[in-house]
């Protein structure tokens, strides 16, 4: 639909997915009626370096939207939300790229909005929780998208007018990854260390055990127990 011309702001919602994907190629599991799935077509005019940005900031709008219906959710770098040290939505940012520019994005976005325990796949129970899980009684899938789709549209304005302070500084409040010691897993090595900030432009700074401070544009992050 965007190659072929789709405005901004076009919303594709799925009641389940027969293939929900997440990074790196891994599945994401979408049991009917109990979770939102959903992508939206962005078109902003901004250079391709600017891409990475976009990811933080639907998480600041998905975190902003969990925290309107009384949670308190936290952003782990770069693209989970939790509660209470749990996934209960993650995202996915594509593009493509033209002429030096953002040619279109689409943002994919899975929530766990009523899912049950018995719904998740067993290797994951331990690791995932849902809104209803959190909040102790049902959410109106409906309601919520409504809110999800407001929050996106303040913070994407934020994006677009120049304001991305605005949204970094959003994004460290809800954090959950800075102070913590992570692993991260790049394309070609794997990375051990404190991830002692976030930069203007989002990415993540990691110091390593020789004192080594790396820069991590894009890469899967885990939360690790400090050594005694």
């Amino acid at each position: 639909m965007a190659r072929e011309g789709a405005p901004e702001g076009t919303l594709i919602v799925a009641n389940t997915q027969t293939k929900g994907r997440g990074r790196q190629g891994r599945s994401w599991v979408s049991p009917p009626e109990s979770g939102l799935y959903l992508s939206i077509i962005l078109r902003p005019s901004c250079p391709p370096d600017w891409f990475p940005r976009l990811t933080l900031t639907a998480g600041v709008a998905v975190a902003s939207a969990i925290q309107d219906i009384g949670l308190r959710p936290q952003l782990k770098w770069p693209n989970d939300i939790l509660i209470a040290d749990l996934k209960v939505a993650g995202i996915l940012t594509e593009a493509v790229f033209d002429n030096r520019r953002i040619g279109f994005a689409i943002v994919g976005i899975g929530i766990n909005v009523n899912t049950e325990p018995d719904e998740f796949p067993i290797s994951c129970r331990s690791l995932a929780t849902s809104l209803r899980l959190g909040l102790g009684k049902p959410v109106s899938r409906i309601d919520f998208l409504q809110t999800l789709l407001h929050r996106l549209e303040q913070w994407y304005g934020f994006f677009c007018t120049g304001a991305y302070e605005t949204v970094v500084d959003a994004w460290c409040k809800f954090d959950n990854t800075l102070g913590r010691v992570v692993e991260v897993f790049l394309t070609e090595k794997r990375l051990v260390g404190v991830a002692e900030a976030l930069e203007p432009d989002g990415t993540l700074l990691v110091r390593d055990k020789k004192g080594f401070l790396h820069r991590v544009v894009a890469g899967d992050v885990m939360h690790c127990r400090p050594e005694s």
